[in-house]
């Protein structure tokens, strides 16, 4: 039997199927009914549930894929129940407080259906299930704030859960100006920096010291006008030339653009 479970957005319909536990590659399936009844629960002595995440940083409206994976580490089969609260799911801010759960729809808790599905994995095998969020809670739901989040899974006894973050980025503009300054954003940050031509003064290329913390972004600009994005933690020092359009007739020296931009974690 297939449980959909849906969680429904301001503007989007986000539909999150739970197949009980798909087995994997190197599952064998299902024991015959002949001997099902003789099969065990998978407890804790019996199997390992794991709950991961695709990546450790989300951007806002970027979907959270979570997979979760039961684990038959014995050499007998054992049974587990499937349902719309078997596993039970949910995801907690930084405070402890459920913003996403089973069941959820239209931005908060919901009724389940009621009804449970008798499944029995294999010795040695995995089972696995992959669904989303969309980032969205409350009502109306919206986008949750940036920070900590968590979350967490359970199956008859057995719990598993993972640490993720959730990012907003900031923007900082610099000029000719800020030349000789620091300064520091986090994680996931974009930087502008104007280096506007005149009458005066040429700007050469813009340089990066550490592409790997903060990295030009390759993407259409007005005339004089430089992208980054803080990708990680680190120090990155941006730097220019300007060379005087006048010279050598005005003797005007080149004038070296230098701004410090440190990255710390959200």
């Amino acid at each position: 039997m297939r449980n959909v479970r849906r969680v429904i957005g301001a503007t989007v319909l986000v539909a999150v199927s739970f197949v009980g536990f798909r087995g994997s590659t190197d599952s064998s399936g299902e024991v015959s009914a002949a001997s099902r009844a003789a099969v065990v629960p998978c407890s804790t002595a019996l199997a390992t549930l794991t709950a991961t995440t695709d990546h450790a940083r989300y951007r806002a409206g970027s979907p959270v894929r979570f997979t979760v994976a039961l684990h038959n580490r014995t050499v007998t089969a054992c049974s587990y129940a499937i349902g719309p609260t078997s596993p039970s799911y949910r995801v907690l801010n930084a405070a402890g407080t459920t913003v996403w759960g089973s069941c959820w729809m239209a931005g908060a808790p919901s009724p389940c259906a009621d009804f449970l599905v008798q499944r029995t994995l294999a010795a040695g095998a995995t089972a696995r299930e992959r669904f989303s969020w969309d980032q969205r809670s409350g009502v109306p739901d919206q986008l949750v704030p940036a920070g900590r989040y968590r979350f967490s899974v359970s199956l008859q006894g057995l719990g598993a859960s993972t640490p993720f973050m959730l990012v907003r980025p900031h923007s900082l503009a610099l000029g000719v100006a800020d030349a000789g300054r620091h300064f520091t954003v986090v994680v996931g940050a974009q930087v502008s920096l104007t280096l506007p031509s005149d009458s005066v003064l040429q700007w050469g290329p813009v340089h990066v010291s550490d592409p790997s913390v903060l990295s030009i972004l390759p993407i259409p600009t007005p005339l004089g006008v430089t992208m980054f994005e803080a990708a990680h933690e680190g120090v990155a020092v941006i730097t220019a030339t300007g060379n005087p359009s006048c010279y050598p007739q005005c003797l005007m020296p080149s004038r070296l653009l230098s701004i410090t931009i440190v990255v710390r974690p959200n």
